[in-house]
């Protein structure tokens, strides 16, 4: 499903909520390709072109507190690992929907290792 189609859904599900829609209206509402409303909510549902600097500095805090001393170039090494992971999240990344049990599988056929607890 894409995002408009699930802005549709959203917004028709929030106005019969309200008792503004009926399910009559729903055909209408579908139709409907000019909505200011599925407009604001597609626009809302849509991840930036580009993150944030200071969110990819966080995440790089995060990761490492030492990250404000760090040399310039492990803080681009640090800052291009971030962007990496945001593209991931993003759904830009290696991921794929298709390709889910690839990746589950890695988990099943690792090796288990103690976790350091108890």
């Amino acid at each position: 499903m894409d995002v408009e189609q699930r802005a549709r859904e959203l917004l028709a599900a929030e106005l019969r909520a309200k008792g503004r829609l009926t399910l009559a209206d729903d055909v209408a509402l579908g139709e409907e390709d000019d909505s200011a409303a599925i407009r604001a909510i597609i626009a809302a549902l849509t991840p930036p072109a580009e993150p944030d600097q200071a969110l990819l500095v966080s995440m790089a805090v995060c990761l490492d507190h030492g990250f404000g001393m760090a040399t310039l170039e492990r803080q681009e090494s640090w800052l291009r690992d971030m962007r990496k992971l945001w593209d991931e999240v993003m759904g830009r990344g290696y991921y794929l929907p298709h390709n889910r049990e690839r990746y589950s599988a890695m988990l099943s056929a690792r090796p288990e290792v103690p976790d350091g607890r108890g």
